[in-house]
């Protein structure tokens, strides 16, 4: 009879006698369970627990097989008291097929298990043992009770059945693999103590995968086609503590076999690479970027829409362009074509891919780099949709309308720049992030659109940054010094006769300033000494900054001359 037939009739059969039906499973008296460590392993409820590889070495007549399975799982699942007889027959009834017999009984100690509501162990273990009597081979079988008693935290006796499964099946990467996920269980909370500064957990961390490593090399000894430096590799990047154990972790990347690597590698090692970015040098960050790049041009080569390549290397490259932007030189330009022109890349081809996991994020990246490589009102147009989104944040907010400000004063349209900034500060103002350089690159618009305007219309724009600098030293003291240098650098320009004493407060505040440095000091203090001599003709108004001046500047045979005449004091 077929067997997807024996099942449904014996599943039909359990769910209508009511002599069967009338008692839960949960309430039946369990046996003790025949193990290594009884106290351990009982009838303790449990869920989600991943079910065990029961794929036997020779499959026949399959599809009855998973079909009388199937059948043992919805018996099971519906509580009925004793099913173990009714599971038993479709059991027994597959033992003229010898090859897939332990397969039957492991996937009925998996229902017992995973499937009764109350992990059965009991049950579990009887159908585990006779699947092993039948095939004291069968891999699967002690898979399944290792992981039975990994769950009953019996860690020993899983150990020993993992090891023993990895003995049948040597050539099986998934022994060696179920048996790596039990040593690695927890390691990621180990290493968060041990980034912590917790030198155990950073002994722990570096110990267990020492034996995961180990593990790795079995497989690798039993069967040459296991990627050991790629799930080596893996363990670097997740649980490096250091710049050399990361570092180790790129080469393995480097060393692995190309076949072997999949979609998230790739950014795996580039994610990896970024981490020596912020310690690096000028050329070092640049070559650095540089290979991130070229890490995620060989994962698109093999994963040519993987969403997380496109959507991190085109933000890389962004970061990228934003460090060589404003440097000259043919070798800069040469690094900027080749950042600006990934990030389009890159974006180009994830927002074309319209998968679901595009974010505000994406498509601000998208933006900048369409600026980036000249595309400027396709750029703007692309920043003001995203402004558009119900699900956009704050910073994405800020970041956006900077960029389109920025982009309105390097297109020359001042009238949108100035618009588009006031609105960009307030944004940021309101979301309680502004900090003296928002104000400071306010400010540098007004001194760009300054040097491309004339009289009256210059001086305006000039006062206009002017007050700005005055605005960021008074909300934000800590930077204060560096808004009033500003002001007194753009004094002359507003007020080149200090007639109206326009730089007097800036130069004032520098000249009592403790953190001030000295270059400034003396610029502050020659604007005092001209302003209250030369503006308000008083030689004793003029003194202390004299001497002053004098201290700052002691070679300055002008100023000793000028104090010996005025003041009869000879330096």
């Amino acid at each position: 009879m077929n067997m997807r037939k024996i099942a449904i009739g014996l599943l039909a059969f359990a769910l209508v006698a009511p002599s069967i039906a009338s008692v839960s499973l949960k309430d039946k008296k369990e046996k003790k369970p025949k193990t290594e460590k009884k106290a351990k392993v009982d009838n303790k409820t449990k869920t989600g627990k991943a079910s065990s590889s029961n794929s036997p070495r020779k499959v026949q007549t399959i599809n009855d097989v998973e079909a009388a399975i199937l059948g043992i799982e919805k018996i099971v699942s519906h509580t009925l008291v004793e099913v173990e007889p009714i599971v038993q027959q479709i059991c027994e009834s597959q033992q003229t097929k010898k090859s897939v017999c332990p397969r039957i009984y492991v996937g009925a100690a998996n229902a017992f298990w995973l499937k009764s509501g109350v992990s059965d162990t009991t049950y579990a273990l009887k159908y585990i043992d006779k699947a092993i009597e039948l095939d004291p081979h069968y891999s699967p079988a002690y898979m399944l009770k290792g992981d039975i008693y990994k769950w009953a935290d019996d860690t020993t006796v899983a150990v020993n059945y993992y090891k023993k499964a990895i003995e049948m099946a040597p050539n099986d990467f998934r022994t060696y693999r179920k048996y790596a996920s039990f040593v690695e269980a927890g390691l990621d909370k180990v290493t968060e103590r041990a980034f912590a500064g917790d030198t155990e957990a950073q002994e722990e961390v570096r110990k267990r995968r020492a034996k995961l490593e180990n593990i790795y090399a079995m497989a690798k000894e039993a069967n040459p086609t296991f990627p050991y430096n790629r799930d080596c590799a893996r363990l670097y990047a997740a649980y490096g503590l250091t710049t050399n154990e990361i570092q180790k972790g790129v080469q393995l990347y480097d060393e692995a076999q190309k076949d072997s690597l999949e979609a998230d590698n790739y950014t795996s090692q580039a994610r990896m690479v970024y981490t020596f970015v912020d310690n690096a040098d000028g050329n070092t960050k640049l070559q650095l970027y540089t290979r991130i790049m070229n890490i995620c041009d060989s994962g698109l080569v093999r994963y040519p829409a993987y969403y997380y390549i496109l959507s991190t290397g085109a933000d890389w490259a962004n970061r990228a362009y934003d460090l060589v932007k404003k440097q000259q030189g043919d070798a800069l330009y040469e690094y900027k074509k080749l950042f600006a022109s990934r990030a389009l890349e890159y974006s180009e081809t994830l927002i074309a891919s319209k998968d679901t996991a595009i974010t505000d994020l994406n498509y601000l990246n998208y933006g900048k780099a369409l600026i980036n490589n000249n595309k400027l009102n396709q750029g703007i147009d692309v920043l003001k949709e995203l402004l558009k989104s119900p699900t956009i944040k704050d910073d994405q907010v800020a970041s956006a309308m900077g960029v389109i400000s920025n982009t309105y004063k390097d297109m020359g349209e001042y009238d949108k720049a100035e618009t588009a900034y006031q609105e960009y500060i307030n944004t940021v103002e309101s979301n309680g992030k502004l900090n003296y350089f928002h104000l400071q690159n306010y400010a540098a618009m007004y001194k760009d659109k300054a040097e491309e305007c004339v009289g009256m219309e210059q001086v305006a724009a000039y006062k206009k940054a002017f007050d700005i600098y005055g605005q960021a030293a008074e909300r934000f003291p800590d930077y204060a010094d560096y808004g009033y240098i500003n002001q007194l650098q753009l004094s002359p320009l507003i007020d080149p006769d200090q007639e109206a004493g326009v730089g007097l407060q800036p130069a004032l505040q520098l000249y009592n300033s403790v953190s001030a440095n000295a270059s400034w000091q003396l610029m502050a203090t020659r604007y005092l000494v001209g302003y209250y001599f030369n503006v308000k003709k008083s030689k004793e108004l003029a003194r202390k900054y004299f001497m002053r001046w004098h201290e700052l500047d002691p070679d300055n045979e002008t100023v000793k001359r000028n104090i010996a005449i005025l003041y009869k004091v000879n330096l």
